[in-house]
């Protein structure tokens, strides 16, 4: 599997991740859920955001690492 085809399946997932929390969300409405919020979904952006940065500097280094041995 190539690079771009895993950052495509992580944002996919990401997508399907926030629409089932709220949905979730929806109905689970007490202090539990505003913890769990706060433990875990307020905390994913910024590591998929980092996962993501990391597939395209390694994508970058594979295309150089590519185009050196050519």
């Amino acid at each position: 599997m190539s690079q771009s085809v895993g950052k495509g399946m992580l944002v996919d997932a990401v997508k399907h991740y926030r629409i089932a929390w709220k949905r979730c969300n929806a109905s689970w409405d007490d202090q539990n859920a505003d913890r769990f919020a706060e433990d875990f979904v307020n905390n994913f952006d910024p590591l998929v955001r980092r996962a993501i940065d990391a597939m395209d500097r390694l994508q970058s280094a594979c295309d150089e690492a590519r185009r050196t041995c050519e």
